[in-house]
């Protein structure tokens, strides 16, 4: 097995948008606990650093397990992949998929042990959706849950007991839901990728993307405080996916419909800074989190993202 064939089978530009996840749990998790880091070069905290760590072999795993789910179909559709193709056997696949799981579970038991509960139910729902929901209606809000419980184990990084649901703030919780959704929009598209999505299809998808930028809009209104950067981040998200968004709805071929998904994916970094800019996160370190966007462009040159 070489670099390049593990590269795409981890979908490497999508695991940095995984790790902005766990970033943005723990600055979220902290701000609703009212206890900020500082980030002091002297005393860097472990708990988000082994959360990020661990959420990036998650999703590694969770692509690889993807392409040992559908190596029937990517045999017929996508030989050039790193399983038809033989440069990664099936074996090697599940051990390299479940390497990495067991490592990210192993890493959050030892270093927070709480974080291993969420992070638990993570990779149990990435086994449902690679092998039990994916071909169904329900795939797309499978993924979603995916995505849900990667940001809940960051939010777990900032805390030492479990807080009463009742007591966490909403733009918490819309925080969590607005990912889950962007992320189950986003897989709805991608089912028909190799094909390329019929009008319809197409239509729905925008209008589930209009949908979610209303609901940010209107509970920005009735929730949330963060001022003008918030607006300015929900604006630079709507600017960047406008050309993809065109492009599709002319011709939602293959080729768009892939540029849609990849960019969306490649941005998932901006729908955690509009969450951190929500839950109060101060602005500097909730804008850092958009800097997880520039590696997964960087690679995403040379390596397919879906």
């Amino acid at each position: 097995m070489n670099g390049k064939a593990f590269l795409s089978l981890v979908r490497i530009p999508t695991v940095f948008s995984s790790m902005s996840n766990a970033y943005a749990g723990y600055m979220i998790g902290c701000a609703a606990s009212g206890n900020l880091p500082t980030f002091s070069a002297a005393a860097a905290p472990i708990a988000p650093i082994a959360g990020i760590l661990a959420a990036g072999l998650f999703i590694m795993a969770g692509m690889a397990l993807n392409d040992v789910a559908d190596k029937d179909v990517d045999a017929r559709e996508r030989p050039g992949r790193p399983i038809p193709s033989g440069a990664i056997t099936l074996r090697g696949a599940w051990a390299l998929s479940l390497g990495m799981m067991s490592a990210g579970l192993i890493l959050l038991s030892v270093l927070h042990p709480l974080s291993s509960l969420p992070a638990g139910a993570l990779c149990l729902a990435i086994f449902a959706y690679n092998f039990l929901l994916k071909g169904t209606a329900l795939g797309p809000a499978a993924m979603g849950l995916c995505r849900m419980l990667n940001l809940a184990t960051g939010i777990s990084l900032a805390w030492n007991a479990w807080p009463a649901p009742e007591s966490l703030p909403k733009p918490l919780w819309f925080a969590l839901f607005s990912l889950w959704g962007y992320i189950a929009i986003v897989t709805y598209l991608a089912r028909d990728e190799v094909g390329g999505n019929t009008k319809k299809r197409a239509y729905l998808f925008m209008l589930g993307t209009a949908v979610w930028f209303i609901g940010w809009s209107v509970a920005a209104l009735a929730w949330f405080h963060a001022g003008n950067l918030l607006a300015l981040a929900w604006l630079g998200l709507a600017i960047l996916l406008r050309v993809p968004l065109r492009n599709l709805a002319s011709d939602p071929s293959p080729k768009h419909t892939g540029q849609m998904v990849g960019m969306m994916l490649r941005l998932v970094p901006l729908v955690d800074v509009l969450a951190m800019l929500a839950n109060q996160v101060p602005p500097v370190q909730a804008l850092c989190g958009a800097l997880w966007v520039l590696p997964a462009y960087a690679v995403g040159k040379w390596f397919y993202s879906t």
